[in-house]
């Protein structure tokens, strides 16, 4: 298992001429492997399914709150007998919300006796809401339902930029845990030629210095033995979250683990997002918007009026008459008119029927609804105010952390640049014996580990950049 390792070590940092070649490993392109785990993720296909939903919710909304129609045959009714009869009432009624509820209500009898059909009666009303909530209510209701898809389509993205970062995050943990195996390997490395040195210097194998020597080497290989497990472990079970597999052998060149097809993107600005699109403004905009609308619509004052028309015909006495009607409200005290008028029918007179009703408690309910809507107008505005300022804040916190990150990853590269020069000269020096190997090994060492570095910056710009865009909407 030492000589294992060690083989490995020497692979990785270019003795391949020196040792037996090492298992290869074949990475997914990090962008398949990308829409793979996105494909397969539950909560996705979940919030699909919701969209879907609040979709199909709208629809129906609409329909319930558009023209309607409605056709009815009545109670048919059939005598039997020596004088077998028929009698049917069929009528129609149509409403037109979006026109202040107005509505149409036909309705007619007929019956047909000994061969005969007569046209027994007939009537048709029509009203209309004057001064109603109805019509604001339906457009709250319609507005509502278009911002519930509106929401589970913004649910969706937000979600996916979660899962992209969740992804990236995985992988840079990955990345870290190949770094740390690297680090073992070169500690395994500097044991073992430590422990050489010691039986060089002729110690005796139950010598103090020797036992030491050997078991901070086996301490040393058990370490870098449970590290590469973990490591291996832990990609496969990455690669399966993806939807996907991976061989990796345990001798295998570690460095082919590392993404090379990760590069850095465009730093989003914060700044360039329009302001009034920053999620908890929009949010708290929107509910101070749609709650202000509701309590417009609400009105202490509501009059409807309605006008028909009426015919009967009885035993061959014909009779119509023309009515008309309102009805209102206002804080408890409630009013109904109504008056018919007979057209064309001197045996009977026009007729004035009228009601009133009060309930004293609305006036004091009222002044409490009142109360508690001034509350909530305040508690709205307390929340928008708090959302302006998280705004403030977070853009001050979001300039300074994208200030690091590009710091950061200017840094990452300027380092590799350098560990990689200094490799190509520890690699001339090696070549001509001025070095010992493991100072030629250390320096590509170096050079795998800003590698690493600099993939990890441009994997945090990445989960930069998707914070960001998830704090803001379309």
């Amino acid at each position: 298992m030492k000589k294992l390792f060690l083989t490995g070590f020497v692979f990785l940092l270019g003795f391949a001429g020196l040792w037996a070649a090492e298992s290869r490993v074949s990475l997914v392109p990090t962008a398949d492997l990308l829409a793979s785990y996105l494909e397969k993720d539950s909560d996705l296909k979940n919030l699909t399914l919701e969209l879907k939903k609040a979709k199909l919710n709208q629809q129906s909304t609409l329909i319930d709150k558009g023209f309607s129609i409605k056709l009815q045959t009545g109670d048919m009714t059939f005598n039997f007998g020596d004088n077998s009869s028929f009698t049917v009432k069929p009528g129609v009624s149509a409403t037109i919300p979006q026109a202040n509820n107005l509505g149409l209500n036909v309705n007619t009898q007929l019956s047909v006796a000994d061969g005969k059909t007569n046209f027994d009666s007939a009537s048709a009303t029509i009203s209309v809401d004057v001064i109603s909530a109805n019509k604001a209510n339906r457009d709250i209701s319609l507005l509502q339902q278009e911002r519930k898809v509106l929401e589970a389509e913004r649910n969706l993205t937000t979600k996916a930029l979660d899962k992209e970062k969740s992804f990236y995050k995985s992988l840079s943990s990955l990345m870290s845990s190949v770094t740390s195996v690297l680090s073992k390997k070169s500690s395994v490395f500097d044991d073992n030629v430590s422990f050489e040195k010691i039986k060089l210097q002729g110690y005796a194998p139950d010598s103090a210095s020797y036992v030491k020597a050997e078991m901070k080497l086996v301490s040393s290989e058990r370490d870098l033995e449970a590290a590469v497990h973990s490591l291996i472990k832990d990609y496969k079970a990455f690669y399966i979250s993806c939807g996907r597999e991976i061989e990796i052998p345990e001798d295998v060149d570690f460095t082919l683990l590392i993404p090379t097809d990760i590069v850095q993107v465009q730093a989003v600005d914060i700044t360039s997002f329009d302001k009034n699109s920053y999620k908890d403004i929009e949010s708290n905009e929107w509910n101070k918007t749609i709650n202000q609308m509701t309590r417009d619509a609400s009105t202490k004052l509501t009059l409807t009026a309605n006008g028909g028309y009426t015919y009967r015909n009885n035993n061959g006495n014909a009779s119509n008459t023309v009515s008309a009607g309102v009805s209102g409200s206002y804080e408890g005290l409630g009013l109904n008119a109504s008056v018919n008028v007979p057209v064309s029918d001197d045996r009977n007179s026009p007729s004035l029927t009228v009601g009133i009703t009060w309930t004293p408690n609305t006036t004091k309910k009222n002044k409490i609804s009142d109360e508690l809507t001034q509350i909530s107008i305040e508690q709205e505005q307390m929340k928008l105010d708090a959302a302006y300022s998280s705004y403030d804040s977070t853009i001050q916190e979001r300039e300074l952390k994208l200030a690091d990150l590009l710091w950061t990853i200017e840094t990452n590269q300027k380092n590799l640049e350098m560990y990689k020069s200094v490799e190509e000269n520890m690699s001339s020096y090696y070549a001509r014996g001025l070095i010992s190997e493991k100072d030629y090994s250390s320096a590509c060492n170096n050079t795998i580990q800003a590698r690493v570095k600099q993939i990890s910056g441009y994997i945090d710009l990445i989960i930069y950049n998707n914070e960001v865009t998830a704090m803001f909407v379309d």
